[in-house]
């Protein structure tokens, strides 16, 4: 079945390992591990963020390339003679395919994230809105008390 990290998968985590590894898409690779078509998409995403799924993705896709002798700058550079070549053949759907693969893999979709300090009194109130309850917050909003 291929390398386990330290710690062992359930049948059904590994065998959605397997399937995203030959895919890349973690909702069918889901169903095809065995979980419910009304909630791959759910459990893929779960199995996106399981801290033991993620270690042994990065453990099989670093033996893969460590076995083809694959590194980062091999694939990015195939990728973009691949671009060059569909802009010296006028195909733009090839070049937008291929630097959609770049980006992806220069991190261009990761989400931004950005750390929100807050100050005491911003804290406080925060706390203030966090101790009311959904109606008290809704009656709120409905009054306009709550600048957006």
């Amino acid at each position: 079945m291929g390398t386990m990290s330290s710690v062992e998968l359930t049948a059904k985590q590994a065998s959605w390992v397997n399937h995203y590894l030959a895919s890349g898409n973690a909702s069918a690779s889901a169903v095809e591990a065995g979980y419910s078509v009304n909630g791959a998409s759910v459990a893929g995403a779960r199995m996106l963020r399981n801290a033991s799924v993620q270690n042994t993705l990065r453990a099989r896709q670093s033996a893969d390339a460590t076995r083809l002798l694959i590194q980062r700058d091999d694939v990015l550079a195939g990728l973009q003679e691949a671009v060059n070549q569909a802009r010296e053949q006028r195909n733009p759907m090839a070049m937008i395919a291929g630097l959609r693969e770049l980006a992806k893999m220069l991190g261009f979709y990761a989400p931004e994230v950005r750390r929100v300090e807050l100050t005491a009194g911003q804290a406080a109130v925060k706390g203030n809105f966090a101790a009311m309850s959904d109606e008290q917050l809704l009656v709120l909003i409905a009054q306009g008390a709550v600048a957006g």
